[in-house]
């Protein structure tokens, strides 16, 4: 469908259009409309748009409006609606400012697995150290993507995270234990001082964090963690000793 050219004045009858192609270019038109107005309604459409396509458009408007948005979106990370929790927090995940640390912690902590993913995203997108242990307290929670979004922060805040995680490497819950084994294969190399305490728990008597600590030996590479996978593979323990065997196998390959 053909329309004008999107400007301020017509924005809020195209955003709210009923044809889903005309929000669509209203949306991407607007991030190059940092008009008050046109900041106003795009943030009280991030969180009812139903198309995904024109919610990322808007959420991409919304980025380069910036500081003229970022007090509104701010504003939305409180809201009683789990969705608009959880467009703030994408917003936010691709500014990546430190000064928006306090804002985001307390949805790091939410009890919606899609808002907790945004948020653990938005975190590590700050760089800053104080995420990092409101980060580890989630450790354990939720299932798979929920599991996977925070690694995959921990990961990005890189070096920040490795000493942390190694007292979680003897938490009282296996979840978390496994969890944090886990963040640390995620990490690579970065997580090498990592080794000692990782060959420690390759003992636990929970199989599945055992396993999962050969596993991140393999991931975090270095003399510490050959030395533990070499021990693992000589101590002859099923299964243990086949995966630590393969992992060696694959070092010796490259």
């Amino acid at each position: 469908m053909k329309t004008d050219q999107t400007d301020a004045t017509n924005f809020d009858a195209l955003i709210t259009h009923p044809e889903r192609d005309v929000r669509l270019r209203a949306a991407m038109d607007a991030g190059i409309l940092p008009d008050p107005q046109v900041t106003a309604t795009l943030v009280s459409r991030v969180g009812v748009e139903e198309d995904f396509h024109v919610r990322e458009s808007i959420t991409w408007a919304l980025v380069q409006h910036g500081e003229l948005a970022i007090p509104a979106v701010l504003e939305l990370l409180t809201s009683d609606d789990a969705l608009q929790r959880r467009q703030a927090a994408h917003i936010l995940s691709k500014v990546g400012d430190p000064a928006h640390v306090a804002a985001i912690l307390p949805v790091v902590a939410d009890d919606d697995p899609d808002v907790a993913i945004k948020a653990y995203r938005a975190a590590a997108s700050t760089g800053s150290a104080e995420v990092v242990q409101p980060l580890l307290s989630r450790l354990g929670d939720g299932e798979g993507e929920q599991r996977d979004a925070l690694s995959n922060a921990l990961q990005q805040l890189g070096p920040l995270t490795v000493d942390a995680l190694v007292p979680a490497l003897q938490h009282e819950d296996p979840s978390v234990r496994m969890h944090a084994a886990e963040a640390l294969a995620q990490i690579g190399e970065d997580a090498r001082p990592a080794a000692p305490a990782l060959s420690a728990i390759i003992t636990d008597e929970d199989p599945e964090v055992a396993l999962t600590a050969v596993m991140a030996l393999g991931a975090v590479g270095g003399d510490a963690a050959e030395a533990a996978l070499r021990n693992t593979e000589e101590a002859g323990r099923q299964p243990l000793d086949a995966v630590a065997r393969r992992l060696l196998s694959r070092r010796v390959a490259t």
